[in-house]
């Protein structure tokens, strides 16, 4: 009996749960004389931190992505799709 569950335990614990992690920090970036805090999630900082250069710039998103302008807040926009994502923190 002891033997059966300890041959049935394995089983129930998922193989791929990956541990949860905060987002990457990908340093500061001046835009028009401010500076913002770029961060990433899933998506590697060079790739975050061109798409965050061109949204602060001119307001375009990469293709899929959705983004949001925050006001009255030190996040100043946030893009996402699926579980990829990246903003800006106002400094």
């Amino acid at each position: 009996m002891l033997i059966a569950a300890a041959v049935a335990t394995p089983m129930l614990i998922p193989a791929g749960s990956g541990a949860i992690v905060p987002p990457r920090n990908c340093g500061y970036m001046s835009v028009s004389g401010r500076t913002y805090n770029i961060k990433a999630d899933q998506i590697r900082c060079r790739r975050a931190r061109r798409y965050a250069k061109m949204y602060l710039t001119s307001h375009s998103r990469p293709s899929g992505y959705s983004c949001r302008t925050y006001s009255n807040s030190a996040l100043k926009f946030r893009c996402a799709k699926g579980i990829h994502v990246y903003y800006a923190i106002k400094r």
